[in-house]
């Protein structure tokens, strides 16, 4: 996976995202998280690695992912795999975030 194939990703899973709330409403915050999540916590570890590596792509989303994913994991017991899921999912979530806010959503 490349750095454009992971952006497609994340972009297509938010017009998904806009598509269920403009007919069922919803929250856009907590819709956007699960298909984050969905994405690349709930995944094998080598999905997840892939889109880290992906992230690279951007050095300001994946340094902004790794901060927060340092911050969530701050003080707990946790190991390479935990961190590399949450970088995928901070990353996920962040790109998910800013193409919702162009399409007008509340996040």
């Amino acid at each position: 996976m490349n750095f454009t194939a992971f952006y497609s990703d994340c972009m297509s899973r938010t017009n998904e995202v806009a598509d269920e709330i403009e007919k069922f409403g919803g929250d856009a915050g907590q819709l956007l998280h699960e298909s984050a999540y969905r994405m690349a916590v709930e995944t094998y570890f080598a999905t997840a690695f892939e889109i880290v590596d992906a992230m690279r792509g951007d050095g300001n989303l994946f340094d902004h992912a790794e901060h927060a994913a340092g911050d969530e994991l701050y003080g707990l017991q946790s190991n390479f795999s935990d961190w590399v899921h949450s970088v995928a999912y901070h990353g996920c979530y962040s790109l998910m975030c800013e193409q919702a806010e162009r399409l007008g959503l509340d996040v």
